[in-house]
């Protein structure tokens, strides 16, 4: 690893292998990343939950059959649990910048030698405050170049405006950008943060989904795509990976345009609003 420091409607309805060999899943089915990501997570230490895996790889593997293609960003590491599973989508040629204020290196190490990414991916790490990265050489070599990011670092308001700030230098126009802990009870300062940043910052994202303890926005003018997904495709996609889940869409778009995923409910795979739930609209 180098090292750096610096509207529409819709009807509800092997592990030893590189990762360049494993993406072969097609449609809504499972992708063979995924099955052998759960051979490899029980192993590392973090809090990245089942659901929030399935749409993960659910999303990556969308990205990946939609040829969107670009770097990948993690701003809060830990144990490298989730950016191992970025490493096994990440392509040759490209970089996965890994930021923490107290990086493990070790840790990360194994974690990413067992995801076993493609040849040709280059790993960047970096172990400084997230802030920093605003004066960092790598923001300007790597503007809007990146197609996944995802902030999972300090937890405060500021940082996660900061962070956001960042991302909005380096998410690419199709690209996706994922927070950690939103609507969670323990930070609410996270979700306030989020949601006064799109407020104000309305040309450059627009939040499309939520859900297992995350949030996932993109572009304005992209987020279609991702909507779209999230109405076609995300229920079976969630389906065939074990996850029995509701996608909901529960308002007009003009209130606002986000779809929500979470456990089972009413026996729905997809639901729309209360009082017309077999109708979505996005």
């Amino acid at each position: 690893m180098s090292q750096t420091q610096a509207p529409n409607l819709t009807t509800a309805p092997a592990q030893n292998a590189s990762a360049t060999t494993l993406m072969q899943g097609t449609g809504n089915g499972a992708s063979s990343v995924y099955s052998s990501y759960l051979k490899i997570t029980g192993g590392i230490e973090g809090w990245f939950g089942d659901g929030a895996i399935a749409v993960w790889d659910s999303l990556l593997d969308f990205q990946r059959r939609a040829k969107i293609t670009g770097h990948m960003l993690e701003i809060g590491v830990h144990h490298g649990k989730s950016a191992a599973l970025m490493a096994m989508y990440a392509q040759p040629g490209n970089k996965v910048l890994l930021v923490d204020y107290a990086l493990k290196a070790a840790k990360i190490e194994r974690a990413l030698a067992a995801a076993q990414p493609a040849p040709g991916v280059e790993f960047v790490t970096a172990e400084c405050d997230s802030r920093e990265l605003g004066v960092s050489p790598l923001v300007v070599q790597t503007y809007r170049q990146h197609r996944w990011i995802h902030i999972d670092g300090e937890h405060s308001a500021g940082a996660v405006t900061n962070d956001m700030r960042i991302a909005n230098q380096l998410l690419a126009s199709d690209g996706v950008l994922v927070i950690d802990d939103f609507f969670s009870w323990l930070y609410p300062q996270v979700t306030e943060a989020v949601l006064r940043y799109v407020r104000q910052n309305p040309d450059d994202f627009a939040l499309f989904l939520c859900g297992f303890n995350k949030a996932y926005l993109a572009r304005p003018h992209f987020v279609h795509n991702y909507l779209q997904f999230c109405a076609a495709e995300l229920p079976e996609a969630l389906a065939a990976r074990g996850q029995e889940t509701t996608v909901g869409k529960t308002t007009y778009p003009a209130e606002m345009n986000v779809f929500g995923v979470g456990p089972r409910f009413q026996g729905k795979a997809l639901r729309g609003p209360d009082w017309e739930d077999n109708l979505v609209r996005f």
